[in-house]
């Protein structure tokens, strides 16, 4: 496999990338890896995923950035796999204190649970043998507010309550010669976290994955601040001690003590060698030995990200005094270093202001307790309020759930990175920015489009052609769609530490904004998979740009959406003003469908738990009123859709079998299929099955004419994740149903009441864009020329009718600093429509490509009279 560094990615550090093999193809999971020049690079293997008969389907791979350079090669060999020309292998023993680490230029001890070292993750962490950080422990506090009784009145009061970290279990997740990885869970208080710790052979750097975990009370608790917080051993007098700060501008930089002195005076030069980072060298008559004594020591320095377009720098002397602002400006890339003379250690937040309000902070930089924290909430930010918007529920009005209101923050989450590097000297200007350009973009590692295309890597999509009018155009759409929510995400500022990541549902043309206030017009939390439209869009084009948004939609989504803990476990939350306010609860949010694609990519360990906490998401459904309904025998039981809750149990089920090869979830999926293949129009039956949570048994209770669901089956990724299924599982009988599905979904009512006996005939089978890819597939395998030129008719129609495709209009200028700036619209575009039209022309093209017409303007003659095709609302 050839992999290469994907554009804009700085290269530098350890990097952990995926790799996808054919069934039967990789056999023995060992690897050679070799850069440009042919070299053997040290590499650390894990299996991620297997095929059903044990050979390798995905691995991720560890391996040093600088030596791979920007291209590689990765080799199965039966004798590969061996760390090559690697130094000396890390070093871990464990006693009853925890686990003693060497890298080879770091020195820890992983404190164990309960070892009387509370909340902490790492101490003693030297460099070459010098103490630089004394501890490492996460921190969080929060702020209480409510009403007290005052002299008869009720007052309103606010108090923050510092919540010590409470470590309750260490686990070494993985321990080879490159790469060691420790997990850390625990409690602040009412609130949980999982802290992951990544450390590298003969590396100075260590990565930490900080997970927050929602477990209080909304009304009443409320996020003040939260981060990591490193106790640094920093050596030599206060103007010895420096602090640079990463700005979007020149580099912040300063000293405890500035050399600055007016009596007596101490020389320019001095002065200047001291913020160029020089050490001061005593001289006669110099009068700085006098001059300290009457010099203030700024103690702390903060920097705080509190918008997306504003940071702030302060700094202080001490805690009864007052800061003094530094320096205001737009963003700020969230790097700071901190050193002494002997050392001392720079800190990168990764994302920081996208996900404000964030901040870095040195505190005691002058008196020799120096505490440096990635705060990856600032204190110096308005507390976070977890309450809902409202106390009502506008379910008809306002397209929200049910009319029994169900907010809930209650077991939702979200990761943070940092990455800290040791150094032993004040690094320069240059080695800061470099490590902000690294922490902000760090190198990624893929495959060309052709190689998974031909590993079929997550099932059916095509690859880009342009040879005709119409691909063109189809290309351009899809990438005009891309690239106007790209566009969006910047000039609407979908930014935030619980909202970066997610985009909006429906557009207010009256307002020129999108629904933002309008209940479950407003954050898309995951419908109509938009993630699977943008990754695989990304699998064809290889571009960082779209990358980097679906890295941070997979974060959000698989965090903030989904219900870690709880009686929720394993179910998101439908689409709303907040992204847990929906009192729709649904697997469809939360399925591991949605995520596989970073996951395999990059082998994020934290996708891992998140799968695990989806896998069972069956068993949470009896804890949601609205799924129990009528049973086979007339009686109230859990009732759930074919598609897209137990389609959506499946992608969680095909991830957890994959990923372990527990014949547990063979099993539900199996039997599930089996139950259906026994209904009388197998997928297309009910769509309405009783379900039992113990044995997964699907039970048939007859069809439903009212159901207004039949296009759920196929909207939510039903389509993808069975073709993906049958494929994997080589299941004939699944793809004869799927096949039946694509060929009945547009059939004329009249055909549908002869092929069911009458049976349905009424039901509706709405929004037909969405049937695009099975019944493309169901053409291409019965050679069905007919349902081919249909499907092109449906999606073509949808896209053209009324208008000519995506083209964005202006509706405002923006003033700026560097002139002006047209602020663009597309007045109809809702992201479910463009969701599933661009994701289902995408698989359509992979299977009926050829039955595409060549010209644009053959294309519009098939759409003049559609007749009785059925034709896309918007």
């Amino acid at each position: 496999m050839e992999l290469h560094n994907l554009e804009n990615r700085t290269i530098g550090g350890y990097t952990t990338f995926g790799s996808v093999w054919k069934k039967n193809e990789v056999k023995d999971p060992k690897f050679t890896l070799l850069n440009g020049q042919g070299k053997k690079i040290p590499v650390q293997t894990r299996i991620s995923a297997w095929w059903p008969d044990g050979s390798v389907k995905w691995a991720a791979h560890t391996a040093d950035s600088e030596q791979m350079g920007d291209c590689v090669s990765l080799i199965p060999e039966k004798n590969g796999g061996k760390v090559s020309q690697s130094p000396e292998n890390m070093l871990v023993r464990q006693d009853e204190n925890g686990y003693h680490v060497n890298t080879g230029r770091l020195s820890l001890l992983v404190p164990a649970a309960g070892c009387g070292q509370s909340g902490c993750i790492a101490k003693d962490i030297c460099m070459d043998g010098k103490l630089i950080v004394s501890k490492a422990y996460p921190v969080l506090a929060l702020e209480h507010r409510g009403f007290r009784e005052m002299g008869g009145c009720a007052a309103a009061y606010t108090e923050t309550e510092n919540c010590p970290a409470v470590i309750e279990s260490v686990e070494m997740e993985e321990s080879g010669p490159l790469q060691c990885v420790f997990c850390f869970k625990g409690a602040h208080g009412p609130m949980r976290f999982a802290v992951r710790m990544y450390l590298w052979n003969g590396s100075p750097e260590i990565r930490f994955v900080h997970t927050f975990f929602f477990a209080g009370k909304e009304e009443k608790d409320y996020l003040k601040c939260m981060g990591i917080r490193f106790d640094a051993a920093l050596a030599g007098p206060a103007w010895e001690r420096h602090v640079k700060i990463a700005t979007d501008r020149n580099l912040f930089h300063e000293a405890a003590m500035l050399l600055f002195c007016n009596h007596p005076r101490v020389a320019q030069d001095i002065y200047q060698n001291q913020m160029d980072g020089g050490r001061y060298i005593p001289k006669e008559g110099d009068n700085v030995k006098e001059a300290v004594k009457h010099l203030p020591m700024w103690n702390r320095f903060a920097l705080c990200q509190d918008s997306p377009s504003h940071f702030q720098i302060k700094k202080q002397i001490r805690p009864e005094c007052c800061t003094v602002s530094c320096l205001h400006g737009y963003r700020a890339p969230g790097v700071m270093a901190v050193a002494g003379e002997a050392g001392g250690l720079m800190i990168g937040i990764k994302d920081f202001w996208q996900k404000y309000p964030s901040g870095l902070e040195a505190d005691g930089l002058g008196d020799g307790n120096t505490c440096c924290t990635a705060w990856f909430y600032s204190p110096e930010a308005e507390a976070y309020d977890f309450r809902h918007y409202t106390t009502e529920s506008y379910n008809l009005s306002l397209y929200e759930g049910f009319e029994k209101p169900g907010p809930s923050a209650y077991g939702i989450a979200v990761t943070s990175e940092c990455l800290v590097k040791l150094t032993g000297s004040l690094p320069s200007d240059g080695e800061v920015k470099a490590f902000a350009d690294r922490t902000a973009k760090g190198p990624v590692y893929v495959g060309t489009p052709e190689y998974y295309h031909d590993k079929r890597a997550f099932g059916y999509w095509s690859l880009r052609k342009e040879n005709t009018e119409t691909e063109k155009w189809l290309e351009e759409q899809l990438d005009r769609a891309f690239e106007f929510y790209q566009d969006e995400i910047e000039n609407r500022s979908w930014y935030g530490l619980f909202d970066y990541g997610d985009i909006m549902h429906t557009y207010d043309k009256v307002r020129h904004c999108w629904r933002y206030d309008m209940g479950g017009f407003a954050w898309q939390n995951t419908e109509l998979v938009p993630t699977y439209w943008l990754w695989l869009y990304f699998l064809r084009t290889g571009r960082e740009d779209v990358y980097t948004v679906m890295e941070a939609m997979s974060r959000h989504c698989s965090e903030v959406d989904i219900y870690h803990f709880g009686p929720k476990k394993g179910i998101g939350s439908r689409h709303n003003v907040r992204h847990w306010g929906c009192s729709c609860k649904e697997p469809r949010v939360s399925m591991a469908g949605h995520h596989r694609y970073l996951y395999y990519l990059t082998g994020d360990y934290r996708l891992g738990d998140v799968f695990e906490d989806v896998r069972d998401a069956d068993q949470s459904m009896g804890d949601l009123y609205y799924y129990m309904g009528p049973g086979a025998d007339g009686s109230e039981k859990l009732c759930v859709r074919s598609g897209p809750d137990w389609s959506s149990f499946v992608s969680n089920w095909m991830t957890e079998y994959e990923r372990t090869l527990d014949q547990k979830y063979l099993e539900r999926i199996e039997r599930g299929l089996s139950d259906i293949a026994a209904a009388p129009f197998r997928l297309l039956s009910g769509p309405g099955f009783e379900y039992d949570m113990e044995s997964g048994h699907l039970i048939y209770k007859g069809e439903d004419e009212e159901t207004p669901n039949m296009h759920l089956q196929v909207c939510m990724g039903g389509p993808e994740i069975w073709l993906e299924l049958a494929d994997m599982l080589e299941h004939e009988g699944l793809r004869r149903m799927l096949i039946e599905h694509g060929r009945f979904y547009w059939l004329p009512k009249e055909e549908k009441i002869r092929l069911t006996g009458g049976q349905i005939t009424n039901r509706s089978f709405g929004f037909p864009i969405a049937e695009g890819a099975l019944a493309a597939y169901a053409a291409r395998e019965t050679g069905d020329r007919h349902l081919m030129e249909l499907a092109w008719k449906v999606l073509a129609d949808a896209m053209l009718n009324g208008r000519c495709g995506i083209e964005p209009v202006t509706y405002a200028v923006q003033r700026g600093q560097n002139g002006d700036k047209e602020l663009q619209e597309e007045p109809w575009i809702s992201t479910n429509f463009i969701s599933q039209w661009c994701l289902n022309v995408i698989v359509a093209l992979e299977f009926i490509r050829e039955a595409l017409p060549e010209s644009m303007d053959t294309l519009r003659d098939m759409v003049k009279d559609m007749g009785n095709i059925p034709v896309q609302r918007r």
